[in-house]
């Protein structure tokens, strides 16, 4: 293979192919040649070895009439010997009327054809031929046979006698002299013809290669400029097709270098225009963030101020209250019951943006202690239990937990609220799902409920700040629109993630990962398919205790 590859490289040039179909043809050509000379040669050289033959049989004829005049054996020998003597003879043969032989030499009387049929025509003819040999055939007569050949009208002449035939003469002649004549001419001429051919082929190559010299240089020129990526030009020399290849290579190259020198202008544009807006985007960055912090400072100060003089309003209005119930002012009293209720939705407001705020400010640290998830769900139901009861919902609880986890209670106590919360307010008359699985790589935490559910639109944007779902809703749901924000950030500040399902009319899922070992510098979250834990549902009514 690797042989053949080599020779295919070899030919694969234009000016070798060139020149090997005009070294093809030119040996075609020769050889051509040399066999149309030998047969046009062959063809000349038979037909004298055939005009020979009839002489030499017609010589033997003439020899031949007083032997057969006599039936004289002795006196046959001698025209026979002699004729013999010529070249390519192989036997000759004397015959009386009857075709019997009077004397034959050289030759075998059964090999022998019918000569009196042969020589019927009364000339010398040729009676057969073979591939190795010509048969000649001459009848016999009384007389010259010079004379009978060439007749001369004479006015003086008497009436000639009528010719008797006494017999025939027959020669063989072999065609040795003449195959080693044609294979001499055919093998000479080709050899004069593939001399010729290599001086023809000799001269064509010079003239070939100079004639694409100027082909082969633009050929270098162009590999050149394709291996080291620059920008060549070929000079316009040689027949006018090749320097019309040339010049449209050149201006190829100067578009090229134009465009390049373009494209290289525009890439130093673009990386000057990227390095001005790099630049403003960090400075907008940092001031983003400089204004997020100081944001967020502002608003951790204002809502500590403000919870403090807050809960002392709810403290002396709540002794108020009781005091005006044991004066039996039941009107005022349920007038002041207003106030304390509203007073505490805007305390529950002001401890979700503390909280928003100190977790957004980085002034917010993850604790980790044991924590016995039973317990934690517990305290978490205890809690919702009003809540629950309030809109007629049941709860059903699913725990699977063997041992306690190291993990922030605070954190996940309050998202787990959070979530119970949103699930009891956004359901009447429903089915509110706890479930809890724990494995030693991961915690998951699932929140389902039959309520209202969520559109694609609102489950998009549910997880940022002071959203809820849209304005009817906000308007008969009371709320901040901060406890899923709060939940989300804790679960990442555990190295967990929240995610949720839901459809409209048929409730919403939402489902907490955090891998174990929690990580207080916060490992990358838990994806939800990492591991699969299954539940078993029990229900439990709102009012029923925990097992």
């Amino acid at each position: 293979m690797r042989a053949f590859a080599e020779k295919r490289k070899l030919f694969s040039s234009f000016r070798t192919r060139l020149l090997g179909i005009v070294t093809l043809g030119i040996l075609c050509l020769a050889l051509t040649a040399a066999l149309m000379t030998a047969w046009v040669s062959g063809n000349r050289t038979r037909a004298q070895m055939v005009a020979q033959g009839l002489q030499v049989t017609d010589t033997l004829a003439g020899q031949s009439a007083l032997a057969l005049l006599f039936g004289s054996r002795e006196n046959a020998e001698k025209p026979l010997l002699a004729i013999m003597g010529f070249p390519h003879v192989d036997y000759a043969g004397i015959f009386d009327p009857d075709g019997r032989a009077l004397l034959i030499v050289g030759a075998d009387h059964a090999s022998l054809p019918p000569v009196r049929r042969i020589a019927a025509g009364g000339v010398p003819a040729l009676a057969r031929e073979t591939p190795f040999s010509w048969h000649f055939v001459s009848p016999v007569y009384a007389g010259s046979s010079s004379e009978m050949l060439n007749p001369t009208e004479s006015p003086f002449d008497l009436e000639a006698p009528p010719k008797e035939l006494l017999g025939f003469a027959y020669v063989t002649m072999n065609k040795r002299a003449l195959h080693t004549l044609n294979m001499d001419i055919f093998i000479n001429n080709l050899i004069i013809g593939l001399s010729f051919a290599a001086v023809i082929v000799f001269g064509l190559n010079i003239g070939i290669k100079r004639l694409l010299r100027p082909l082969d240089e633009l050929s270098a020129l162009m590999r050149e400029a394709e291996e080291k990526n620059g920008y060549v030009f070929a000079d316009l020399k040689g027949p006018e097709e090749i320097t019309h290849m040339a010049g449209v290579f050149n201006r190829m190259m100067t578009s090229l270098q134009e465009r390049d020198r373009g494209l290289r202008q525009h890439k130093a544009v673009l990386q000057t225009e990227v390095a001005l807006r790099t630049r403003e985007l960090v400075q907008a960055r940092d001031a983003a963030l400089s204004a997020n912090r100081y944001k967020s400072e502002f608003l951790s100060s204002i809502s500590h101020e403000l919870r403090t003089p807050l809960q002392a309003i709810i403290g002396y209005a709540d002794v108020v209250r009781e005091d005006l119930e044991m004066e039996g002012m039941d009107a005022s009293a349920q007038e002041l019951e207003r106030v304390i209720h509203n007073a505490n939705r805007l305390l529950s407001l002001i401890n979700d943006i503390l909280l928003l705020a100190k977790a957004e400010a980085g002034r917010m640290e993850v604790r980790l202690q044991s924590v016995d998830l039973h317990v934690l769900v517990k305290d978490a139901v205890e809690t919702m239990q009003p809540l629950l009861a309030t809109n007629d919902n049941r709860l059903s609880l699913d725990i699977h937990a063997e041992a306690d986890v190291e993990i922030d209670r605070e954190k996940l106590l309050q998202s787990l609220l959070n979530l119970l919360s949103n699930a009891a307010k956004f359901t009447t008359s429903g089915t509110i799902a706890l479930k809890v699985a724990q494995t030693p790589r991961l915690l998951k935490i699932l929140v389902a409920d039959t309520g209202i559910g969520l559109t694609l639109e609102q489950q998009r944007m549910i997880f940022e700040e002071f959203r809820q779902v849209d304005g009817s809703y906000t308007r008969k749901f009371e709320g901040t629109g901060l406890g899923l924000t709060i939940t989300k950030r804790f679960c990442e500040m555990m190295g967990g993630t929240i995610d949720v399902q839901s459809e409209p009319g048929r409730g919403s899922t939402f489902t907490i990962y955090i891998p174990l070992p929690v990580s207080v510098a916060g490992d990358a979250p838990a994806q939800a398919g990492e591991e699969q834990l299954s539940f078993d549902t029990t229900l439990f009514e709102s009012g029923d205790g925990l097992q």
